[in-house]
């Protein structure tokens, strides 16, 4: 049988998973941010929009390097644009059960979490 204290300190072993794992998903919707910053803004060149799906080893062999590149970068902004998005959506339901698992753990939730990291050295 399970003690309400085992129990009390389960809760807080899962919540300081899911506060890496919000931390986790952090990292990455900073630097896909970051990332993007760097990338095209805006819409696709229309003489380019039909190549929005085609692998770059596939696109005409008498391309110009610029547009090559320049459908490399839209290719790589859409994509990390919809990791971005991925990463949000997911970081959200981890911020949801952290606070399930915070309105189950209570008032003493802090110290108990301090605790625990200080015994994780």
């Amino acid at each position: 049988m399970v003690t309400s204290e085992e129990h009390l300190m389960n809760l807080v072993v899962n919540a300081f998973g899911r506060e890496m794992e919000v931390y986790a998903y952090q990292v990455n919707v900073d630097n896909y941010t970051t990332m993007l910053d760097a990338l095209p803004l805006g819409p696709w060149p229309e003489r380019l929009q039909d190549y929005r799906a085609t692998p770059i080893e596939q696109l005409p062999v008498d391309m110009s390097e610029d547009d090559v590149g320049l459908i490399a970068d839209f290719q790589y902004r859409d994509r990390i644009t919809g990791l971005l998005r991925t990463e949000k959506v997911e970081q959200g339901k981890a911020r949801r059960v952290l606070e399930a698992l915070k309105s189950q753990i209570g008032d003493d939730y802090d110290n108990l979490l301090a605790a625990h990291k200080a015994v994780q050295g």
